[in-house]
């Protein structure tokens, strides 16, 4: 939502790019909370019910599927043994 291709080291990351990082977390943490969290295995909330956010994720766990915004293919990336999903394409270094 930022735009920035996560691979970019932090001391990296200009001011204009850090406050559009900020923002789009507030964003996105609002969202989630709205919906409910994201049931992404079989998390449920205190009344067993699931979230919905995982629904609306943009480039989470969709490698291989077109994005939302451009059309390109979401790529995946192994980063300190986790899985990060992103567009090369909106994502810019």
């Amino acid at each position: 939502m930022a735009g920035i291709r996560p691979s970019l080291s932090a001391k990296r990351i200009s001011k204009p790019r850090a406050q559009r990082l900020r923002l789009a977390i507030i964003e996105v943490l609002t969202r989630a909370v709205e919906l409910g969290g994201s049931s992404l295995r079989d998390f449920s909330n205190a009344d067993g019910q699931t979230g919905y956010f995982q629904l609306e994720a943009n480039v989470y766990d969709r490698a291989g599927e077109p994005c939302r915004l451009c059309g390109n293919v979401i790529k995946r990336l192994v980063q300190g043994q986790r899985a990060t999903y992103y567009c090369s394409v909106c994502q810019k270094p």
